[in-house]
């Protein structure tokens, strides 16, 4: 917590966790103030973009575009470990909290994933 800037808006929160005993300390940073993902407002890879030929032939069959290239968003803000191990391999002690999840770049689009996804995890829920 010394390292963070108090004016960034992030606090640090703790808890015990672990297989064994005595448990680890973890800890993982939260932010309250807006950060920007540049990536996520130009999604395309730009540099690879196909060269467009003209054709004269009109067809209803419309090609989807690959989207192979596209940044991903990757959720990377997992429970660390404070310990002398984390300081050696960040990596391979990580608690697989690391998710990789779907992310469009039309706000339109994210707002119906998650009424899909609300939808799916409240039907799941009754189930039970």
């Amino acid at each position: 917590a010394e390292l963070l800037d108090a004016a960034a808006g992030i606090h640090v929160r703790f808890r015990l966790g672990g297989v064994k005993f005595p448990p680890e300390i973890y800890y993982k940073i939260f932010t309250h103030r807006h950060v920007e993902d540049l990536c996520a407002n130009s999604p395309r890879d730009y540099t690879k973009l196909p060269v467009k030929h003209t054709s004269h032939i009109k067809s209803d069959n419309l090609q989807e575009e690959d989207q192979s290239g596209w940044y991903r968003r990757i959720e990377n803000n997992g429970w660390r470990p404070v310990s002398d191990r984390f300081w050696m391999s960040a990596e391979n002690v990580m608690v697989g909290d690391k998710k990789e999840s779907e992310f469009h770049f039309s706000k339109l689009k994210r707002r119906q994933d998650m009424e899909k996804k609300r939808k799916i995890r409240k039907i799941e829920w009754m189930r039970q």
